[in-house]
């Protein structure tokens, strides 16, 4: 029996003239574990939306076709009377957390439907259970970690006790262990509850062994939509997409196919001038907090280099680049940039020399339009204006955004608006570029041609740049030198050949 059934569906944003869904046509059996994937920007998370009824009732645009859940169709269903029946889980778990502490924030939905207290109470305790926080109902959410911060957000999901289970990319921002545990999670919900699942993710690996269908899709339609035993006999269409290709690769294979990094050089060593970025026993201690966010951290870093900055959620890793930037003043310590301390400089001041793309590129979009977005800082810096526009078309071309230039930032994908955010802190050529978790929502393809571009500007203009990440084939491609971070002390500092080959070392790391 379908539980989801989709004829004919179109989709069109009120910004765009080209549809984002363009007829997609398929159907849904109860119980199935369904796999979406896809390039960036190919409509994953806009077919989502239609499916649990915020397109149309929630978002602007143009809706053709019918989505019918159990034979009801979506559109015309309140939107009160579907989100009982259809939860959705987006990609960063801040979006959709409301409440200061757990308990209150499962029981948000309930209380708004009109739930008696004590079968409110029963669901949490249950929703808790279900994720495995137990005994977290009275924590502040504040003070979670992004892996415990998204089982927060599941079981809220989880006490609507849904039908259906919409989740989009829900383990980029995860460390490894925090990806199984949300992983084994979900399916167990599909398992043991049935609950129909539909997982959209660039992260094929980990999520094909536990489907039983896939989506690939592509320019707003699907390109395949098979059973698992069909969808990976021929890995050439993913390939074509630039997608993931959904077989495990173990990090010792990786590193033996690679040539061993070289020893990270000094400055004067390597005859690549001062060093850049000194870091003397750096500090950090969030308020209302008793240990360090970052802990005696000590390094030098010369230009010319790619460093990757890895270690589970929640070991440092945000905090330390933000040190770094000058966003955060350290507790004790210093950060020393081109010779001058970093305590003596302002933000402004340090935008020509250094650039920093978050975690969120949302929180660095502020411009009407893709290209002014990119245009704003050479702009603000008082670029000559024949130079500004090379510039910025440079630019837009390196990271593949002409054809988005006109379109409004937000109109984008999380994908492409991770692209726009790193392109606009590009135009400014910094010397020091700082790039927090580069894979959230970009395919292979993008992923790739992006750091690519990063590091040949790194290479011919004797630039800096480092990264954080949880991606290790990331860091065995690109990075020179690796930083492990645990608890928020430095557990190693050297090449991720001699860090990759060291069991010990990565257990420590959650790696």
């Amino acid at each position: 029996m379908a539980c989801i059934e989709i004829e004919n569906l179109r989709f069109t944003y009120p910004s765009r003239e080209i549809p984002t869904l363009r007829g997609i046509t398929t159907r849904v059996s109860s119980g199935t574990f369904l796999l979406l994937t896809g390039p960036t920007g190919c409509g994953k998370s806009t077919l989502l939306r239609t499916l649990n009824g915020l397109i149309p009732h929630a978002s602007a645009g143009v809706l053709s076709g019918t989505v019918h859940l159990d034979g009801e169709n979506i559109a015309t269903q309140p939107l009160a009377t579907t989100c009982q029946q259809v939860s959705l889980l987006f990609q960063n778990p801040d979006d959709q957390l409301f409440c200061t502490l757990v308990q209150d924030e499962i029981a948000f939905g309930l209380e708004n439907l009109g739930f008696p207290p004590e079968k409110i109470q029963e669901r949490i305790i249950s929703a808790l259970k279900q994720v495995g926080l137990q005994g977290f109902e009275a924590r502040e959410i504040a003070s979670l970690s992004g892996g415990q911060k998204q089982r927060v957000a599941l079981a809220a999901v989880c006490a609507m006790q849904p039908k259906v289970l919409l989740l989009d990319e829900p383990t980029s921002h995860l460390d490894p262990k925090g990806t199984r545990d949300i992983l084994n999670i979900v399916k167990h919900l599909n398992n043991d509850l049935g609950i129909t699942v539909v997982l959209a993710t660039h992260r094929t690996r980990e999520v094909a062994p536990l489907c039983d269908h896939v989506w690939l899709m592509d320019d707003g339609q699907l390109h395949l939509d098979l059973p698992k035993t069909e969808a990976f006999q021929d890995f050439t269409p993913y390939r074509r997409l630039g997608v993931q290709v959904p077989v495990a690769v173990r990090v010792s294979e990786a590193v033996e196919s690679k040539t061993p990094c070289p020893a990270p050089q000094r400055a004067s060593e390597a005859g690549h001038g001062a060093e850049l970025l000194t870091i003397k026993n750096l500090c950090f201690r969030y308020p209302k907090t008793d240990s360090d966010a970052v802990h005696k951290v000590s390094g030098v870093v010369p230009r010319g280099e790619v460093i990757a900055i890895m270690g589970a959620n929640g070991s440092g890793k945000t905090t330390l680049i933000h040190l770094i930037a000058g966003l955060l003043r350290p507790s004790s310590g210093e950060v020393t940039i081109d010779g001058q301390p970093c305590r003596r400089l302002k933000p402004h001041q340090l935008a020509g020399k250094v650039g920093i793309v978050f975690q969120n590129p949302d929180l660095l979009l502020q411009a009407e339009t893709v290209h002014d977005e990119v245009a704003f800082g050479p702009k603000n810096l008082k670029f000559p204006k024949r130079d500004l526009e090379d510039r910025v078309n440079r630019t837009l071309t390196q990271f593949d955004l002409n054809n988005f230039a006109a379109e409004a930032p937000y109109a984008l994908s999380r994908g492409q608006r991770q692209r726009v955010a790193v392109a606009a802190t590009f135009s400014l050529y910094p010397d020091l570029f700082l790039l927090d978790e580069p894979t959230t929502g970009q395919d292979a393809q993008h992923l790739h041609q992006l750091m690519d571009e990063l590091h040949s500007q790194i290479q011919h203009e004797n630039k800096t740049l480092i990264f954080a990440t949880h991606d290790t084939e990331l860091t065995l491609k690109y990075a020179t030198r690796v930083l492990l971070l645990r608890n928020g002390e430095l557990l190693f500092d050297g090449a991720p050949y001699t860090a990759f080959t060291n069991p010990e070392l990565l257990q420590q790391a959650s790696l």
